[in-house]
Parts: C-alpha cells; sequence; structure tokens
C-alpha cells in the first residue's frame, strides 16, 4: 500500500526532472504542466533547495528556478528564454540585428507599449543594448555567444530552426553569387 510520503518523494522527483529539463522554469509554469497544486509545487520546491539539489532566483515578477548544475550566468538568459515573447525578440534579433522598435512590432505583431515594455526588461537584464540612430533606436544582442549555447543546449528545435534559416539564408546568396559569376 502507497503511503503518503512515497506521494511525495514521487512529486518531488517529478519537480527535479522538470526542473533539469525545464531550466528556469516559474512556479505557475511547473505547477501547470505538471499538474500540480500550486502549494504542493511550493512546497516540494522550497524542500528541494534547502536540499541543495536545486537553486531559485527573482527575476522580474517570477521566481526561477534551476538545477545547481546550471552555471549561475546562464540563469538570466534561461529565465527569458521561458518566456514566448522574450525568446521571440531574442531569436529575432540574432537573425536581424540592429532592429529597430518598429521592425520588432511588425515581426510580433504586438503594439509599441508592449514592445517597449519587453525591450527595456530584456536591457535591465544586460541581454539587449539600445543604440540611438538619429529619431531611431536600434537593438542588438549583447552576448551572441551565450544565448546562442543556451539555445543550442536547452531549446534544440529553436536552435535546430535558426540553422536551417541560415542555410537556407546562405544557399541563396550562394546562387545569386553564381549567377553573377562571382
Amino acid at each position: 500500500m502507497r503511503n503518503e510520503k512515497d506521494d511525495d518523494s514521487e512529486n518531488r522527483l517529478r519537480i527535479y526532472d522538470y526542473i533539469k529539463k525545464n531550466p528556469g522554469a516559474h512556479l505557475r509554469m511547473i505547477t501547470r504542466q505538471l499538474e500540480m497544486g500550486m502549494g504542493a509545487t511550493q512546497h516540494h520546491l522550497d524542500i528541494l533547495e534547502k536540499s541543495g539539489k536545486i537553486k531559485s532566483r527573482r527575476i522580474n515578477i517570477y521566481r526561477h528556478y534551476y538545477a545547481v548544475e546550471v552555471l549561475e550566468a546562464e540563469h538570466n538568459i534561461l529565465a527569458f528564454l521561458r518566456q514566448e515573447t522574450a525568446m521571440d525578440i531574442l531569436t529575432y534579433l540574432m537573425d536581424h540585428p540592429k532592429s529597430t522598435q518598429s521592425d520588432i512590432i511588425n515581426f510580433k505583431g504586438f503594439s509599441a507599449p508592449t514592445i517597449s515594455w519587453h525591450m527595456s526588461r530584456l536591457e535591465e537584464a544586460g541581454l539587449v543594448s539600445s543604440l540611438k540612430d538619429g529619431r531611431t533606436v536600434r537593438y542588438s544582442i549583447i552576448d551572441m555567444q551565450s544565448i546562442s549555447a543556451a539555445l543550442k543546449t536547452y531549446h534544440p528545435n529553436v536552435w535546430d530552426k535558426m540553422l536551417s534559416r541560415f542555410a537556407d539564408l546562405f544557399l541563396q546568396m550562394a546562387s545569386k553569387n553564381e549567377e553573377k559569376g562571382t
């Protein structure tokens, strides 16, 4: 017969495994994905953190959770890559460096204030820089290598899509050069 202690251990293991596979996840995300109660999830997260198996960090409004093996330097990046809009903007900027707010608005289809809010959060986190070019502000990723590494390691399908787009672009450029005879 199963007892409550077995259930606790099983749930704690499920949460730990989820965090290992999804570093930077926050409480609501974990609760939703594992279909557990908020209080129970929080209880197990506290125990996992006190036991030294995971660590957490508050970034903006959420507390994000990481297995202890995840480097401290990756925490910020992973927290933002867990948010759909932030990930979309970061991957867009990887493909389109020095994009303007209008470029990003057209890409996402969001209002200017919404994009402005996201961009200010990415800047505050040290992931994106802005450069004023006359009346236009251009955005670029500060550490492309770290974001690329995090995408490759923790979001391989996003990374594969980016590589595929890059390969297509390279092939298009090569065929244009062949047509020109260069």
